[in-house]
């Protein structure tokens, strides 16, 4: 039986092969970083402000949240997020770095996951990267009407479902997006997502207190502490509650983050909304579309079925990462997860 046909033997060579080498060199990881730069003048001149300030502060930017646009990268998305008002987005990154410290954030990436657990919850859960959208952004798709919120908090408990969010949060900032820049040979710093909504009841998600808590908490650390890294929420296959729901919430939202969901109709007209964006071929087709990964687009694809072990390929690879940070440097990655064979 080969590796591909073989849950437990992928997982085995994926584990090597995803490896860091505790002797790497630093200037390795250095030399593909692809900055991020001002886009006019008024971004400039507040970077250099920025910077002046934390010179006098003495703040150093901690290379495990430069992996993708190097440091200039990290001061223009606190600066974009506070509307390029230096004290702000100076405030903003210190509680940040804080934040960071106080919940050992470094750390999250440095052990693999149970692959066993990450299976269970999975099925709870079901979800997976899946390649990248026509912008070369990564995608992340996710069968929220599937998923079983309530019990999957049960089991974590509050504090072990953040931890879980946060790990994907870093390992798309330190890995999926620096792997996404370099094949596209420029900066790719946003996320690609898509929501199945499918048969997902609002009332059940908000009548449970302890789901309620945890998914504002998790939306508050998305906004605190990882500001710039959403470029689009395709909402699909959403019942006519949640599109109604959803008129009255975007009220609230400021332009810039409203304007960053689209919540799609059903039929040939959502079908071609999401190819546009997702690319010919790249649309699951448990959601209308032609892609039909081997084992499914995620785990536990209504249309192609559960996949052998589970886990898609995106998730093993996901699953299996690890690094030993040498000195805060940000992991080495292989590359796409399609070359995992």
């Amino acid at each position: 039986m080969s590796p591909a046909d073989d849950p437990d033997a992928l997982a085995d060579a994926l584990a090597d092969k995803l490896d860091v080498a505790d002797d790497a060199p630093d200037d390795a990881v250095e030399a593909v970083t692809i900055e991020d730069e001002p886009e006019d003048d008024a971004e400039r001149e507040a970077l250099i402000a920025f910077r002046e300030r934390l010179t006098e502060e003495g703040i150093a930017v901690p290379r495990t949240m430069s992996a993708n646009g190097g440091e200039p990268g990290v001061c223009l998305r606190f600066l974009r997020a506070r509307k390029l008002k230096v004290e702000k987005a100076l405030k903003m990154l210190k509680d940040c770095l804080a934040w960071r410290t106080e919940h050992d954030v470094d750390a999250v990436l440095n052990e693999p996951l149970d692959l066993d657990e990450f299976r269970a919850n999975a099925k709870m859960y079901p979800a997976s990267y899946h390649g990248r959208d026509t912008l070369g952004r990564p995608v992340y798709i996710e069968r929220t009407g599937s998923a079983k919120f309530a019990d999957l908090v049960k089991k974590l408990g509050h504090d072990g479902f953040v931890r879980m969010h946060l790990r994907a949060m870093e390992y798309q900032s330190r890995v999926l997006l620096p792997s996404a820049s370099r094949e596209a040979n420029k900066l790719v710093s946003k996320m690609c997502n898509v929501i199945d909504v499918g048969e997902l009841s609002l009332y059940d998600t908000v009548s449970h207190s302890e789901v309620l808590a945890v998914l504002r908490k998790i939306a508050q650390i998305d906004q605190d502490y990882y500001p710039e890294n959403l470029g689009v929420t395709l909402v699909v296959d959403a019942p006519w509650s949640f599109t109604t729901a959803w008129s009255v919430v975007k009220v609230f939202l400021d332009t810039k983050t409203a304007a960053k969901f689209k919540v799609l109709g059903g039929g040939r007209a959502g079908v071609e909304k999401l190819t546009k964006i997702m690319g010919e071929g790249r649309v699951p087709a448990f959601l209308g579309g032609t892609c039909r990964c081997d084992g499914g687009c995620v785990c536990c694809d209504p249309i192609v079925g559960e996949t052998v072990g589970v886990l898609t390929k995106e998730q093993l690879e996901y699953g299996c990462f690890h690094t030993e940070t040498k000195g805060g440097a940000p992991p080495v990655t292989t590359g796409d997860s399609s070359s995992i064979v």
